[in-house]
């Protein structure tokens, strides 16, 4: 199916005037306050750029654009800045409402430029762009269950010279959701009305007349879901999208409500979420993205992910050896820096240091007080004449331990302490999900001290922890080098052949400057081959 080709890009969730939150060793400056405050309009700055820099056709915002509740008067004048930078270059904008800025929302938003449209749920028919008298491009909140209504009217249009339209439609877990309760209450409705008897009315039971307990009505409600496991509830999700996308016609979807990346190849064609231009923290992801969407007149569509995040996170991990030294460290610290991938839009770097090593030496670094030597040293990073401002944050992470004592109870807390033996997350989640004794809220709650978890803290913190329990000497938990002499390191003495006083050091100085001669000439003789040197040494009379 021939189409025209276009290009356009994709943002979502830019939550305009949100701000950032990142983990702070030492003081918050002016300076990167207002870096963190702004960041969400930063990000939004560089996709309006991205936009004429790529010459796109036309730019697709998915929901969660600003924040209605907010009512931040700077996402209204950032958002109207950034349509009028792209009218001023021809660009249109098609708007998909979300659930933190409705349709509403938008509706009270007042002189909107020209080139903005709005796509709202009440118009029955789609929005279009033109180029050239030809209609290139459909978006719609609205999906089609079909290519006629119920009159027989044919809803989507053909072209009459066989050149589609590529068209562009939203879906939602939550709308799924809504249509499956929907499903539900009418087929329950249908069940009811088909075993009412008109003859024999049943006479209900005081039990069944009285209303339930709601807490023991939405526990029923829960186990009943639960009886769906995850997995079918993804493959119910896949099918619904499949049949809208087929009977709809739609080539691209814009998958609405969530902060995570996502691509989904169908056979109809792509849905796609961006995510999130500018993450509030660490927990939503490490950084910002919208994407570059390419469609060739043979139909293939290509996404290419743009970073867009005016601050983003560094997981960085750093291996100690038992010699190393904090300013060998900060060298090696910068080296990594220089070597992480960067972004135009970079302005802050949320840097987590792992400091992997033994437990002594770790100990010793913090009695230092490396992360607000980090702090210091590493303030900003400037590249190709461009600086990025730095912020660290150091969790040290002791390599397993082991005591002289391979029976005692302090061995035996060691061989447990691995990481294999540290819940995960995913495991702590389904736990959360499959406890029907949950109340809505407290999983929510729950849900979201799960989304926090570390395991790489918790273990740091047992075996930090466990050390102090059973080792008395921390020195004694460096690496244990078994073929290693000492007594090599220990000056040989020199024998003095009975010589004593002034005598025996005339003699120690005399035997220096032989074996000093003796090594000086040496080094003036070519390096003779094996056979040659062995050839020499029979004419020396040595064996």
């Amino acid at each position: 199916m021939p189409f025209e080709p276009q290009r356009f890009i994709h943002a979502a969730n830019i939550r305009l005037d949100v701000p950032v939150s990142v983990h702070f060793s030492e003081q918050l400056t002016d300076e990167l306050r207002h870096a963190l405050e702004d960041a969400t309009l930063t990000s939004f700055d560089s996709v309006v750029r991205n936009c004429i820099e790529h010459k796109v056709d036309f730019l697709l915002l998915s929901g969660n654009v600003f924040l209605e509740a907010d009512r931040s008067l700077r996402a209204r004048l950032s958002l109207l800045k950034g349509f009028r930078n792209l009218e001023t270059k021809q660009i249109p904008v098609f708007v998909l409402p979300g659930d933190a800025d409705p349709a509403e929302a938008w509706r009270s938003i007042p002189e909107l430029p020209d080139n903005v449209t709005v796509c709202y749920s009440s118009s029955a028919e789609p929005e279009v762009l033109s180029r050239n008298g030809r209609v290139i491009t459909t978006v719609s909140v609205s999906m089609w269950y079909g290519e006629t209504d119920a009159f027989g009217i044919r809803v989507i249009g053909r072209s009459e010279d066989g050149q589609e339209p590529y068209r562009i439609g939203v879906v939602s877990k939550a709308k799924y959701d809504e249509s499956r309760r929907m499903a539900a209450l009418s087929s329950s409705t249908d069940d009811d009305f088909l075993n009412v008897s008109i003859d024999q009315p049943k006479e209900l039971s005081p039990t069944d007349s009285e209303i339930k307990d709601p807490e023991i009505q939405s526990s029923e409600q829960r186990t009943s879901a639960t009886a769906e496991t995850t997995a079918d509830y993804e493959a119910g999700f896949r099918d619904h999208i499949n049949q809208l996308m087929t009977e709809g016609h739609l080539n691209y979807v814009a998958f609405m409500g969530e902060l995570d990346r996502l691509t989904l190849t169908l056979e109809s064609g792509q849905l796609h979420c961006p995510g999130t231009t500018q993450p509030r923290s660490q927990l939503e992801a490490d950084g910002g993205q919208c994407s570059l969407v390419q469609v060739t007149a043979a139909g293939k569509t290509t996404i290419e992910e743009i970073n867009t995040s005016a601050v983003d996170w560094k997981n960085i991990d750093l291996d100690l050896d038992a010699d190393a030294t904090v300013n060998s460290s900060l060298l090696h610290m910068k080296s990594m820096l220089l070597q992480q991938p960067r972004s135009k839009s970079d302005r802050v770097w949320a840097i987590r240091w792992t400091v992997r090593g033994p437990l002594p030496v770790l100990h010793e670094f913090i009695e230092e007080d490396l992360e607000l030597t980090v702090a210091v040293e590493l303030e900003e990073l400037e590249v190709n004449g461009r600086k990025i401002r730095l912020v660290h944050q150091v969790r040290a992470l002791p390599d397993p331990w082991e005591v002289p004592e391979k029976e005692s109870l302090g061995q035996q807390y060691a061989d447990l302490i691995t990481e294999d033996g540290i819940v995960s997350r995913r495991r702590l989640m389904n736990l959360v999900r499959s406890d029907t004794s949950l109340s809505d809220g407290w999983r929510q709650r729950f849900a979201a001290l799960v989304a926090g978890v570390d395991r790489e803290r918790i273990l740091s913190r047992m075996r930090i922890e466990g050390a102090d329990w059973f080792v008395s000497d921390l020195q004694d938990l460096l690496p244990d080098f078994d073929d290693f002499d000492e007594n090599i390191l220990q000056d040989e003495a020199v024998e003095t052949y009975g010589l004593t006083g002034d005598d025996a050091e005339v003699a120690v100085e005399n035997a220096l400057a032989l074996t000093t001669q003796l090594a000086f000439e040496n080094t003036e003789d070519d390096v003779l081959p094996e056979d040659d040197e062995d050839a020499a040494n029979e004419e020396d009379g040595i064996e």
